[in-house]
């Protein structure tokens, strides 16, 4: 367990909506290919599909749970913007749903309160808690290079928080962020460290799976040709690297 102590869419959001429609066909045909050869990134991970547990609605995540069992993940909503979750064990006291919930501190940065509502608010968007899950938004999503907290996260070595419970305890634990990386890229669509990604990224690469595929299955399907794609897809999974993709699926043609 922690350690306790006492006491409306934009034009970026347009562009999402519109990459995600036309990405569900292409990625329901090659997200087979990409699991296989996904890496294994420290503790980090990417999920397909995540399931925002304050509103309900599937998106992408980059998602890591620490030793004390605190879940953490970051993924954008329906329109765009990137929001931050935190998710504690089944035991234990609830987190407050009103007031000053929490305090993050990206290692060697400003920290961020987070006050959470019941109840959404009129101008500012505060966090939101269901009692074992706090959500927060991080940056508006706009661009290609995240500003503010977000960015100062992804910067830190090591992620803090300290959270009030309805026990009025505070719990404080923290994450390494070694290795979030490609897993954030993946989920949020943006480079980071020059890790190839972003909307644009991921529908070229979809669509060079399935021209590879296409061509697997006509005029009949070719199991060896399909074992050669799915090979050679960690090019794309692994490295980021779509022409060296291609250029493995033809080799030896």
């Amino acid at each position: 367990m922690p350690q306790v102590k006492r006491p409306q869419a934009n034009g970026t959001a347009a562009r999402w909506q519109m990459t995600a429609r036309l990405g569900r066909v292409t990625r329901a045909l090659v997200l087979p290919l990409m699991l296989i050869a996904a890496p294994a990134w420290a503790d980090w991970q990417y999920l397909e599909t995540f399931t925002d547990p304050i509103d309900g609605y599937n998106t992408r995540a980059a998602t890591t749970t620490n030793a004390d069992g605190v879940a953490l993940h970051f993924y954008r909503n329906p329109i765009g913007r990137v929001y931050v979750l935190f998710t504690l064990p089944a035991e234990g006291s609830d987190l407050i749903s009103d007031g000053p919930v929490a305090i993050l501190t990206p290692q060697g940065f400003a920290s961020k309160e987070i006050e959470a509502r019941t109840s959404p608010g009129r101008v500012v968007e505060y966090g939101r808690s269901n009692g074992r899950a706090l959500r927060d938004r991080l940056w508006h999503g706009e661009g290609d290079t995240p500003i503010g907290t977000l960015r100062n996260i992804i910067d830190a070595p090591v992620l803090s928080a300290t959270f009030t419970l309805t026990s009025g305890d505070t719990v404080q634990t923290e994450w390494d962020m070694t290795g979030a990386g490609l897993p954030l890229a993946q989920a949020i669509g943006i480079s980071i460290d020059g890790i190839a990604a972003g909307q644009e990224w991921e529908t070229a690469a979809s669509q060079a799976l399935l021209a590879a595929m296409t061509v697997c299955q006509f005029p009949k399907l070719d199991i060896t040709c399909v074992q050669k794609v799915t090979a050679c897809s960690s090019k794309i999974s692994d490295e980021r690297d779509i022409d060296g993709f291609e250029a493995c699926v033809v080799e030896g043609d």
